[in-house]
């Protein structure tokens, strides 16, 4: 991540960063800084004692932040650190429960599922069928799938689908849409000028749109 966008907390002490999360509003950007920036080199090592293979990277990153901002959005796993050690080692012990437990998740995940869900619904609008094809025939189709969300023009559709593969609803895609967009400057405005923050509402229509979109190019190309 370019720390240019985050000069604002360059110098700023952990404990005030951590401050700024916990106080209302709570500031997300200072979150983002310290996951994405400042203690992304010992993050970084962490996962490479997993694996060397960065492809899971991000998500395991994404799946840290997620947990420290709670599910109720107030920062509950955050606010667990008390400050009886340094905030770094904390946060390397944090990851290293989550990246046990959620790295062979995530890839079992990346493996096994065929289809793009909606977080209700009962027959799901894209789906590779499991009929017990043997493994290279399921290989296979996820190959196809996979090529036909990467011809997908819209960056966001492609980021929500791949998401909505890794089992991920449409509130946390919000949450790591709107991160996405700050960490690389992305801003987007409405027909009325109006500046757009992802919310579920939005990761909803981009994924309809982009199963429409599959259902195109699947149909033409494979």
């Amino acid at each position: 991540m370019e720390l240019k966008a985050f000069s604002a907390y360059k110098n700023l002490s952990d404990r005030v960063l951590v401050s700024q999360v916990l106080s209302l509003p709570h500031n997300e950007e200072a979150a983002v800084f310290l996951l994405y920036c400042r203690y992304e080199p010992l993050l970084r090592k962490i996962y490479l004692n997993y694996t060397k293979d960065m492809s899971w990277y991000d998500d395991c990153i994404d799946e840290l932040f997620i947990h420290l901002k709670g599910a109720a959005c107030d920062w509950h796993g955050l606010a667990l650190f008390e400050w009886n050690s340094t905030f770094g080692y904390w946060l390397g012990k944090v990851a290293r429960n989550k990246f046990t437990d959620f790295l062979p998740r995530l890839i079992d995940n990346r493996v096994n599922r065929v289809y793009i869900d909606d977080d209700e619904a009962e027959t799901p609008s894209v789906q590779l069928p499991d009929r017990g094809e043997d493994d290279y025939e399921r290989t296979e189709q996820k190959v196809l799938l996979l090529e036909a969300i990467s011809l997908l023009e819209d960056e966001d559709q492609r980021f929500v689908i791949l998401k909505r593969l890794q089992g991920y609803n449409s509130k946390e895609m919000a949450l790591l849409l709107r991160k996405r967009w700050e960490k690389h400057g992305i801003r987007k405005f409405n027909n009325r000028h109006e500046e757009v923050i992802p919310d579920a509402a939005y990761v909803d229509v981009r994924t309809q749109r982009a199963k429409d979109n599959l259902r195109r190019i699947i149909a033409a190309k494979f």
